[in-house]
């Protein structure tokens, strides 16, 4: 691993730190003032914040100008449903089995998946952009 991949990983985590803070803000408001359920609001915050870190990591991330953003959103996208997938199994074990607060939930399910979207981002959505 050279410092440039740190670099980049570093960019990415602080990247992914904003659309989490994003997401996790729009899941509170959900919850807590839309009065919505918990996986439902988990969900519907979980894509606003999708868009929101693709269009960031586009440019800042892996400095990408390409004309080409319908198919690396679509890449972006389907790494986002796996993610998501993921996310909606992790928060029902640690919220319903293991009762964790759904915010510490979130907070531990994403720092786990930061891994996963790293990898899968940089050798797929935005191959050779860095």
């Amino acid at each position: 691993m050279t410092a440039h991949d740190v670099f980049l990983f570093v960019k990415y985590t602080l990247v992914a730190t904003i659309g989490l803070v994003c997401d996790m803000a729009m899941l509170y408001f959900f919850v807590e003032f839309a009065h919505l359920s918990v996986l439902y609001a988990t969900a519907l915050a979980y894509i606003a914040a999708t868009v929101i870190a693709f269009s960031i990591h586009k440019k800042v991330t892996f400095h990408d100008h390409s004309n080409v953003p319908g198919k690396q959103f679509m890449s972006f996208f389907i790494i986002s449903i796996i993610n998501f997938i993921l996310t909606i199994l992790i928060m029902h074990v640690f919220i319903d089995l293991m009762h964790i607060w759904y915010m510490l939930s979130k907070f531990i399910t994403a720092t786990i998946l930061l891994f996963f979207s790293y990898a899968m981002n940089r050798l797929w959505t935005f191959k050779g952009k860095y």
